[in-house]
């Protein structure tokens, strides 16, 4: 009787510790769960912070995780590195600088480092923008300093066409006219540089090179700003081209008032008067013949490709109406009813 209540009294025991014992493997595992999901949760939830953090080219998932955990942005960066790895991004996290707060997830920052969401800063510049135009844009965008471009303007970059004599910014006409996505931390020659080799893939190597043109690449440059600043109207550029190249064939000068406002490095508010066309810069078409020393803005690709393809026509004078429309003559008589016209439909 005593040993049967013993017995019973052992398993009893033992049921109790194996129901403690479970009890304890569940609390542990729900402990360790709870701290799981805990880790891989926003440092912050309720942050409005953030920090610019850069991945840079190679670094390992480890290396990324120390920083961020390092700068705030996330609570582990063990949890980092295991998910990284689950998630296939360990060996694909894109190079560049991201803008990361604590109050987003672990999933969420991996998410961004894997396709690629760095910090851009877009800039459109527009087609016939001057280079100190395009600087004054990039300096408003906070992309390099007014110093740091008053020393690069100094000289060409790298490939650039050699300055010919007089000419007053090697970099104008080269800086391709488009919409950039600069990531953070562009420079102010890095910012250049992307326009100038934008300019070589696009309009040298995929127009220039391939066409058979008479027109060194100076002059086809040279002769499609001119164009760019005289023609409001895209489908008359061809046609302007071919006037300035037909007066060039007669020894005719130019006689451009764009290359007088850049002479003059303003427009004039009433407009050109007669003592702007006797200015002695070379860039003054009146009193020089010929193309100008260089560029005079950053010519976009319809007036590029209008001065490497112009009309076959035989105009050698136009007038620019108010519209923008454009008239066209043959001989200096042509060109004087022009004015007149123009001169008595101001609003035309």
């Amino acid at each position: 009787m005593i040993a049967r209540l013993a017995g019973s009294q052992r398993r009893w025991c033992r049921r109790q510790w194996v129901m403690i014992g479970a009890a304890s493997v569940i609390a542990a595992l729900l402990l360790v769960g709870g701290y799981v999901v805990w880790i891989f949760q926003p440092l912050d939830a309720h942050s409005r912070g953030f920090e610019y953090i850069r991945v840079r080219p190679g670094q390992t998932a480890n290396e990324v995780a120390v920083t961020l955990k390092s700068r705030g942005i996330i609570k582990s960066a063990w949890a980092f590195v295991i998910m990284s790895r689950i998630d296939g991004a360990a060996t694909s996290l894109s190079s560049g600088v991201y803008r990361l707060s604590p109050r987003e997830s672990l999933g969420n920052i991996l998410k961004r480092m894997k396709s690629g969401q760095v910090v851009v800063t877009k800039v459109s510049i527009p087609e016939g923008f001057t280079v100190k135009q395009i600087v004054d844009r990039l300096v408003s965008n906070h992309i390099g300093t007014p110093e740091q471009y008053r020393r690069l303007e100094k000289q060409a970059l790298p490939g650039m066409p050699r300055p010919r004599p007089g000419v007053r910014d090697p970099l104008e006409g080269y800086l391709f006219p488009a919409t950039y996505s600069f990531e953070y931390g562009t420079t102010a020659r890095q910012a250049l540089t992307e326009m100038w080799k934008t300019f070589q893939t696009r309009m040298i190597v995929g127009l220039y090179d391939k066409s058979h043109t008479g027109l060194s690449l100076v002059d086809w440059v040279t002769l499609a700003s001119v164009v760019q600043q005289e023609s409001k109207q895209p489908g008359q550029d061809a046609a302007v081209a071919s006037v300035f190249l037909n007066r060039l064939k007669q020894n005719m000068p130019f006689q451009s008032d764009a290359t007088v406002r850049y002479a003059l490095g303003r427009v004039p508010a009433g407009g050109l008067v007669a003592a702007d066309l006797t200015n002695p810069s070379p860039y003054n078409t009146y009193a020089h013949k010929g193309f100008p020393p260089g560029p005079i803005a950053n010519p976009g690709e319809f007036t590029l490709k209008a001065a490497l393809f112009p009309a076959h026509q035989p105009y050698l004078y136009f007038v620019s109406l108010r519209s923008g429309h454009i008239l066209f003559a043959r001989t200096f008589q042509g060109q004087l009813r022009n004015i007149r016209y123009a001169q008595n439909h101001p609003h035309a």
